[in-house]
């Protein structure tokens, strides 16, 4: 066993769970009393409210008088105490001082009270949890293979109640999608990895029934992980007055120091030779006199602070909030929903935004995305300067699982494709067809797909209404009917889309026993993993800035042939690289993927439209001429970017484009 843990130590895994057993997790629970902490796991409670019954008055306290009137106003109440320089009733600046603490308090008690109920709604939903079964579709999750089959036996909850395996796997960390561990049972040691987890929040869709086993809980949880501290914020609005406080302070502390020095002048000069006058000099020395005068001065003046203002702001607030979900224009009216500010206290800073970043993908656009055009071995099919709606359906009866979800009119090539005339046409949509992680469902005796891409479902749609329908996907095989011949590919490996690598890959068997690679990505990623003198490169490459210059998404499919040695050797490497640590396992992984997806056969390119939502152009237009800087993040080429900056009004044509060195 200290063999075991010392390896255990040095591969990462020292996060150990075990199945059915409950009183070793709650003798480890995490505890506290005051600000003393012990134990190694959390419960599967979330808690993002601030305070508690005990906590709440002081922490309201220490947040309201980091306010620079009210620690003023606490002086001043704490030296109207002291009767010698006492120069107003005590009530005057208490009474103001506790209406303002008790209105933000009260408010900031609402907010909270909102948090807890957020709370609990979220603590209903499951913490990360292992699959033991798994059928889903958008992200594709799957259970291993071992406990798919030996815990899904009837009853299942027998099977489940005697499950005694361990998990060992990386401490609580916020890394979303990366995760590496191990089960271990009846003596085997299998391999866990991020397809084999459901982050907390997952939405399960057609899934009857799943079985799981909980490894990380409430703020272990890699959500809760990404997560940053609460903290308190303080407006601009706020910051002005601090410092406008500060400056009447300093005035008043100024006018009470002349006060006293003349008070002083005057009854070193004056008193002696005035009997009346000479009783108010305190212990006859005028020295002293002047000291208690200034600091009753201070106390007079007090009144000169703007307390009152302090009470109106936070009335304003809170009614401000409440026009915010009144207000007709600000509601969605899909779903007849209105507007909803979650803090009432940073309403102005809406009013203040200088800076506004904004995704491009669904959010300047519709992110219903139509496939126009393609380019197959150099020729381009379809026209984009023609509008979707004005396009000319093909006749496309021949195919029984088309629905009509084609913009395109391509004649030419649906008669190619169905003569067998381009091998390379065929293998493009056989690409699209196999290369993505979509999910296929029959409902009321129709084909529906669902993806976590638009583009994915976009291109998945386009090849089944030309005839290379995709039909099923399951553990080791995915199924597709090409021009109505059914046939089912073996699945090897998949080789995921990141933003890092802009490609995925799919690694399949042929029926007819061949190996091959189908890879589709990012032009600038494709293009420079070809294979020497690659036929059609250059037309391709022309037909890419065609696209970009109709503002088209475009991604390049490509194929490799894979010799039986070259699998054999690469699979051999992925087993193994499973032993690694993390950081070390992903740089392997990377090393792996971009060796086999080398010697790549150029096939073509698919250009998909996504336009637009109505009102963007005027609506970037007002936010610039209103003074905000505007910025889009988009993933598309420079020239897809710069023609949507025109269509978008982000740019205009006088605009100066920026790149490489002069950024």
């Amino acid at each position: 066993m200290a063999k075991e843990g010392v390896q255990n130590a040095k591969s990462g895994l020292t996060w150990e769970v075990r199945a059915n057993s409950h009183h070793y997790h709650k003798h480890k629970q995490k505890r506290s009393f005051l600000v003393f902490r012990w134990g190694r796991y959390a419960d599967n409670v979330v808690r993002s409210y601030k305070y508690s019954l005990l906590t709440f008055l002081p922490l309201t306290l220490f947040e309201q008088f980091q306010r620079a009137a009210n620690l003023y106003f606490l002086l001043m109440v704490v030296m109207q105490c002291v009767p010698v320089i006492s120069s107003i009733p005590w009530y005057t600046n208490t009474i103001p001082l506790l209406i303002v603490l008790s209105v933000r308090g009260l408010k900031d008690l609402a907010n909270d009270l909102a948090r807890r109920r957020s709370d609990s709604q979220i603590n209903s939903r499951p913490c990360d949890v292992l699959v033991s079964q798994r059928e889903t579709n958008l992200k594709y999750r799957q259970a291993l293979a071992a406990t798919h089959s030996e815990l899904t036996s009837e009853p299942p909850e027998k099977t489940l109640a005697a499950f005694d395996g361990t998990v060992l796997c990386e401490e609580p960390n916020n890394r979303l999608y990366t995760f590496r561990g191990e089960l271990h049972w009846r003596g085997e040691q299998l391999l866990l990895d991020n397809e084999h987890i459901l982050l907390r929040g997952t939405v399960l869709r057609n899934t009857e029934t799943a079985y799981g086993m909980a490894i990380y809980t409430g703020a272990d949880s890699k959500i809760l992980r990404n997560c940053g501290k609460l903290r308190v914020k303080t407006t601009h609005i706020e910051k002005v007055l601090n410092r406008v406080v500060i400056g009447i302070v300093l005035f008043l502390l100024l006018t009470a120091l002349l006060l006293a020095v003349g008070s002083g002048v005057f009854e070193s000069r004056m008193s002696p030779h005035i009997e009346v006058l000479s009783a108010l000099m305190v212990d006859g020395n005028p020295v002293y006199t002047a000291f208690l005068t200034f600091w009753s001065y201070v106390i007079l003046l007090s009144p000169a602070m703007p307390m009152a203002l302090y009470i109106t702001f936070e009335v304003i607030h809170v009614v401000h909030s409440l026009f915010i979900g009144w207000d007709i224009e600000m509601r969605w009216d899909q779903k007849d929903s209105p507007a909803q500010a979650r803090n009432t206290s940073l309403n102005e800073e809406l009013g203040q935004v200088g800076h506004l970043l904004s995704d491009k993908t669904g959010t300047l656009t519709q992110n219903r995305l139509l496939f126009r055009q393609c380019c197959i071995a150099g020729e381009i099919y379809g026209d984009a300067s023609v509008s979707a709606e004005e396009i000319e359906p093909m006749d496309l009866s021949w195919n029984p699982l088309a629905c009509g979800g084609l913009f395109m009119s391509a004649p030419r090539l649906v008669e190619r494709l169905r003569g067998q005339q381009c091998p390379n046409s065929r293998q493009f949509f056989t690409a699209l067809a196999l290369c993505h992680t979509v999910m296929a469902e029959w409902r009321n005796e129709a084909l529906a797909y669902q993806a976590a891409s638009p583009d994915e479902e976009a291109l998945v749609g386009a090849a089944r209404e030309l005839g290379w329908v995709f039909f099923a996907r399951r553990r080791d095989s995915v199924t597709i009917c090409e021009l109505g011949v059914t046939k089912e590919y073996q699945l090897l490996a998949l080789l995921d889309f990141t933003s890092k690598r802009r490609r995925m890959s799919i690694l399949v068997r042929e029926p007819e026993g061949g190996i091959k690679l189908f890879c589709k990505g990012a032009d600038i990623v494709i293009l420079e993993r070809l294979q020497r003198d690659c036929p059609y490169q250059d037309s391709t490459e022309r037909a890419l800035e065609s696209f970009a210059q109709a503002c088209l998404r475009t991604l390049c499919v490509a194929v490799r042939s894979v010799p039986e040695t070259l699998w054999e050797r690469w699979r051999n490497t992925l087993a193994g690289s499973a032993d690694a640590m993390t950081c070390e396992r992903d740089s392997l992984l990377e090393e792996l993927y971009d060796d086999m997806e080398r010697e790549l056969q150029l096939l073509g390119v698919t250009a998909i439209e996504d336009r637009l939502q109505e009102g963007v152009p005027e609506t970037v237009s007002m936010l610039r001429r209103a003074g905000l800087k505007v910025w889009v993040l988009t993933g598309d080429k420079k020239e897809t970017a710069v023609n949507i900056g025109y269509s978008c009004k982000l740019l205009d044509p006088d605009t100066r484009l920026l790149e490489g060195q002069e950024l």
